[in-house]
């Protein structure tokens, strides 16, 4: 069977298995140090950071050859964030399903602003949204990864609601699908983070991986 790209971690085993937001801005000083102007240097961008369980010989295998699948970085791989699933308002919800009955985990984009407002259809009634749920967007092979910024709840079935960073609106569009429960985004790998020790006993592999959208 062949394999497709972008794939899946081999397991969620981990220890350590979380994604943040990077948003380098830099400082410069004006008007002889008395105003400090900030400027966004590269846009945001996030990074996921893993390390597994105690693995033993044969456990570390799926990994090692996970890892050569991915070429160094030239194949992708999608991975959720394990500190943000239930959705903060749903704290026993162990599927989408205990949520609303019937529902996958995904919404209908109707909107994506400029500002970082995100339209959305399809969700159950009442849904409601807390601060620091994470939201994934798919249209085609793109995959985009957004924090809510502001609490909101759904009217009926429909909501808006605020992200960051900005929404990419030159990839994203109505086509999109929204993804609330398990939302991933795509990554390359640091090939030069991969931390890996054979020591005749269990050990742990961790390592660093930076965002793609495209």
């Amino acid at each position: 069977m062949a394999i497709i790209f972008p794939r899946p971690l081999p397991d969620y085993n981990l220890t350590r298995g979380t994604i943040r937001l990077v948003d380098p801005v830099a400082s410069s000083a004006s008007h002889s140090g008395a105003k400090l102007n900030m400027s966004q240097v590269v846009d945001p961008a996030w990074i996921f950071e893993a390390e597994t369980m105690p693995l033993w010989d044969d456990e570390r295998r799926p990994w090692t050859a996970w890892k050569n699948s991915l070429r160094g970085g030239l194949r992708q791989f999608i991975a959720h964030d394990i500190t943000r699933n239930p959705p903060l308002a749903y704290p026993a919800a162990k599927t989408p399903d205990d949520i609303s009955s019937g529902w996958d985990g995904t919404a209908i984009v109707t909107s994506v602003g400029l500002s970082g407002e995100l339209g959305l259809d399809g969700l159950p009634p009442a849904y409601q949204f807390r601060i620091g749920d994470r939201i994934g967007l798919e249209e085609g092979e793109a995959r985009g990864y957004y924090e809510v910024v502001e609490d909101a709840a759904a009217a009926g079935t429909e909501a808006t609601v605020t992200v960051s960073p900005h929404l990419h609106t030159g990839i994203f569009t109505s086509a999109a699908v929204a993804r609330l429960w398990l939302p991933v985004a795509k990554f390359i790998l640091d090939w030069q983070s991969w931390s890996e020790e054979t020591i005749g006993g269990p050990s742990q592999i961790s390592f660093t991986a930076y965002q793609r959208v495209m």
